[in-house]
C-alpha cells in the first residue's frame, strides 16, 4: 500500500482540550473520517477499515459497538441484491 502524507493545521488548544497526544488525535481523526465516508457510501467496508488502520473484522465490530450498521446498502443496491437472489 502506497501512503500519502497530509498536513493539516489545527489550534493547539484542541489537542490540549481533548487531553490527547498527536498520535492519538490522528488515529481518531482517521477512524472518524473512515466511519463518515463509510456512512456516505464513499468508501467500502474494506477501504474504510484500511483508512482507520484496522483489520476489516475489527472495524466491523467497532461499527457494531457504536450502533452503526455493518450492512450499508443504499436502497438501490439492496433492490439489486434482492433481484439477484430472486432469480435463483
Amino acid at each position: 500500500m502506497e501512503l500519502m502524507t497530509l498536513n493539516i493545521e489545527i489550534p493547539k488548544g484542541i489537542i490540549y482540550a481533548l487531553n490527547q497526544d498527536k498520535e492519538e488525535f490522528v488515529n481518531k481523526m482517521k477512524l472518524f473520517t473512515a466511519i463518515e465516508y463509510y456512512r456516505e457510501h464513499k468508501l467500502s467496508l474494506g477501504k474504510a477499515a484500511e483508512l482507520a488502520g484496522m483489520e476489516k473484522t475489527d472495524f466491523m465490530f467497532y461499527l457494531g459497538r457504536i450502533g452503526e450498521s455493518v450492512i450499508n446498502y443504499s436502497t438501490e443496491e439492496l433492490d439489486k441484491e434482492l433481484e439477484r437472489f430472486e432469480k435463483r
